[in-house]
């Protein structure tokens, strides 16, 4: 299922050898080839590394318990990630082909880890021992020890909410429980663990236990055979209904990158609130297009075919209101997993499957579904692998061959034996070279006043987002602070045991919690659409400079006793103006990290326990002069949520002005600068070519005639096969790679 049988790679290689022959042929004749030919030659013999080095993403997702391990399973054939009741993925876990199966554990730095536990202790009462909190440390015993006080607190006095565990209490829970276990392998810097082999399975301890994942990065299983196709790289994610925002960022980052998301659904629960939250983030992000439904059934919970078929009927109603029109396929992931492994299945599973076996209508019904998702899942991975594979690189070898092609029919005028051509030729180029050197004189005095016409409306922009606020990011954001919800009520059975400040601690993770959940839902994916926008106008500013400082020494209508008979002559110049791709990852550009971020000031703490004292003050007084009236923390700690929110409000409107300073000076002006040098080099290296061109045409007019005659049947040998290769590229482009 998850390798592909053809093998097209081997035309790519064909095609890629034969190109090659023609540059060699080209260097034969001289002068013929110029310093361009070097880098063609390089760009054919990376073709190849790409292809194989190039992999699809394809992320599986779901929520919690929605048997995702068990579809990528089945997928590969393999008990490859660990399943069952009980069982739960801590951490995505990417899969790949490799030479050996090796499990590749990448763990976090000591800084990282700590800085997640500051987070999470962040407002937690410390009894004036504040310098713990500050400088904490887990390695050190008297942190641990804090730790460990911190979590009993938690987890006695606030054990369980509507929502469940605190994600505070999970953490810290997951850090302690964990470290023994991990303290050795976790260093300074981000450290790898390997287990190769017959040692192969003991990643699945660490992947399916919480308390050993919270120290891991990133898992990549190595798997060889046939199980797995080479250019393919499968994501077992975690579950997308946890309430801890970190977690859910990183499996939006992983979908964000992939090229092709199933989606898991239980057959069991159909669509849950934690889906229809999940999709809409993944419908903001636009990422709605390249999605498959799983409806992963379980057949022991189905009397009948018809309530499976009810089932189904059921989560396309409920997709469907969510305006997605979902390509939906219901089988059962167990099932075909235990048909791969039947021979090797324990008995007890053994007889699962032949009780299944025994619902034959259901059975066949889910057989059809589960080689209708086989067959289209297939055909994406193959138009999505040429496209993302194949398709680009085929398009530059057109390119560099169409270039040749035009550079062979300049050379054959020139070699012409008559004379009158030879001249109008001569005289042509001439003209085009007088040109260029214009051109070069103009380009080196006006690119920096035209790149500052650039800065400016990428700047313009930028104010027009982050000080005039065009696209309300902020205002929705203030007003989304303004409605939230704060439930102070549910503090109150605890509040007289557990004290104010501790409750404190709880409203503040609340409303952080929510803060970091709406960023990552509303407002991320806007940031990323206007980050996007502005690097593509960055791409086409350069791209139409490149192109009106572009003199064509080989255009065809200069030329036109020659048959144009590989109709390229229409194929632009491959080479782009500027790579922002290449530029950012040289210069380790990022976005800045957050744009929001709740705080709690020495001013917000001191207005808040001055503002509960006299509110406190002001009870015990009534009280005093009503005997039936009772002290209550509630009125305290509603007006101390009024108060981080009101306060909040004000701090999201100076951190928006700095995201915008911070965007502006350290992400796009460097890009900019540098996207610069990158198109002078280009350009440079474009006119020195025209130079270059100049002398070796002086060389053709010198030769003898039957020198001319000579070079001109090897040109002509040249442009024959350019027809050939040529073919072969259209061919090749016009069939899917499942035709092979």
């Amino acid at each position: 299922m998850m390798t592909n049988k053809t093998t097209p790679f081997n035309k790519i290689e064909k095609i890629i050898n034969d190109t090659l022959t023609i540059f060699k042929l080209a260097q034969e004749v001289p002068k013929m080839s110029d310093s361009s030919f070097n880098e063609s030659q390089k760009i054919c013999h990376n073709i190849p590394v790409c292809i194989r080095e190039g992999r699809l993403k394809i992320a599986v997702v779901g929520v919690i318990k929605s048997g995702k391990s068990t579809l990528v399973n089945s997928l590969v054939g393999k008990e490859l990630v660990k399943r069952g009741a009980g069982v739960m993925t801590s951490i995505t876990t990417r899969i790949q082909k490799g030479t050996k199966n090796q499990a590749n554990l990448y763990f976090k730095s000591w800084d990282d880890i700590n800085f997640q536990l500051k987070n999470a202790l962040l407002l937690f009462p410390d009894d004036g021992s504040s310098k713990v909190n500050h400088n904490f440390d887990i390695r050190r015993k008297k942190d641990r020890k804090y730790l460990k006080n911190v979590y009993q607190t938690l987890s006695q006095d606030f054990p369980v909410t509507k929502d469940g565990i605190h994600p505070e209490t999970l953490l810290i829970r997951h850090a302690l429980h964990g470290f023994n276990t991990c303290k050795d392998l976790v260093q300074a810097d981000r450290a790898t663990l390997s287990f190769a082999s017959k040692e192969f399975d003991r990643h699945k301890a660490f992947t399916s236990d919480p308390n050993m994942a919270f120290y891991i990065k990133d898992v990549c299983l190595d798997v060889y055979g046939k199980v797995i196709d080479p250019n393919i790289e499968i994501a077992d994610c975690q579950g997308t209904d946890s309430t801890d925002p970190a977690s859910l960022s990183q499996v939006l980052t992983y979908l964000e990158s992939s090229n092709l998301i199933v989606y898991c659904i239980s057959s069991r629960t159909g669509v849950r609130q934690s889906d229809i939250t999940f999709l809409k983030q993944i419908k903001n992000l636009g990422l709605l297009d390249n999605i498959l439904f799983v409806n992963n059934c379980d057949l022991t919970e189905h009397e009948n075919f018809d309530d499976l078929i009810k089932v189904e009927t059921s989560i396309r109603d409920n997709l469907e209101f969510l305006e997605i029109q979902p390509q939906i396929f219901s089988f059962s992931s167990l099932y075909n997993l235990f048909v791969k492994l039947e021979s090797k299945l324990r008995k007890k599973d053994f007889s699962r499957l032949k009780l299944w076996q025994e619902e034959k209508k259901m059975v066949e019904y889910c057989n059809m579904k589960t080689d209708e998702f086989n067959s289209l899942f297939k055909q994406v991975i193959n138009k999505k692998r040429h496209e993302f594979l194949v398709s680009n690189h085929l398009k530059r070898l057109l390119v560099m061959i169409t270039q040749l092609d035009r550079r062979a029919n300049v050379f054959l005028d020139l070699l012409s034996s008559d004379k009158l051509k030879e001249e109008k030729a001569f005289r042509n180029l001439r003209h085009l070279h007088q040109n260029a050197s214009r051109l070069e004189s103009i380009v080196a005095n006006s690119i920096q006043g035209a790149v500052s016409g650039l800065k400016d409306e990428i700047e313009s922009n930028i104010k027009a987002t982050f000080v005039q606020d065009e696209k309300a990011i902020l205002k929705k954001a203030q007003k989304y602070i303004g409605t939230m919800n704060l439930d102070v009520e549910q503090y109150r059975s605890v509040a007289k045991e557990s004290g104010f400040n501790q409750i404190l601690y709880l409203l503040f993770q609340a409303f952080k919690r929510k803060l970091d959940l709406y960023i990552l839902e509303a407002v991320n994916p806007e940031l990323k659409r206007f980050v996007e926008v502005q690097e593509e106008r960055i791409i086409s500013y350069f791209q139409s400079l490149f192109d009106s400082y572009q003199i064509d020494l080989f255009k065809a209508d200069q030329y036109s006793q020659f048959d144009d008979t590989l109709k390229l002559t229409q194929q632009n110049d491959f080479t782009a103006s500027v790579d922002i791709n290449k530029i950012k990852k040289i210069l380790g550009l990022k976005l800045p990290a957050r744009i929001f971020e709740a705080k709690y000031t020495p001013r917000i703490k001191a207005n808040i326990i001055t503002g509960f004292c006299l509110q406190t003050l002001s009870q015990i007084v009534t009280s005093i002069s009503k005997r039936d009236s009772v002290v209550s923390f509630s009125p305290g700690l509603k007006k101390a949520a009024e108060k981080i929110k009101k306060e909040n409000q004000k701090i999201l409107k100076d951190q928006f002005k700095q995201y915008k300073i911070s965007l502006q000076t350290n992400y796009f002006l460097p890009l900019i600068e540098a996207a610069t040098r990158d198109f002078k080099e280009k350009i440079s290296e474009r006119f020195n070519r025209y130079n270059t061109f100049k002398e070796e045409i002086e060389h053709l007019f010198s030769l003898k005639h039957s020198e001319k005659k000579d070079q001109k049947k090897k040109v002509h040998t040249i442009k024959q096969a350019i027809a050939s290769v040529a073919d072969e590229i259209i061919s090749y482009s016009e069939i899917s790679w499942e035709k092979g």
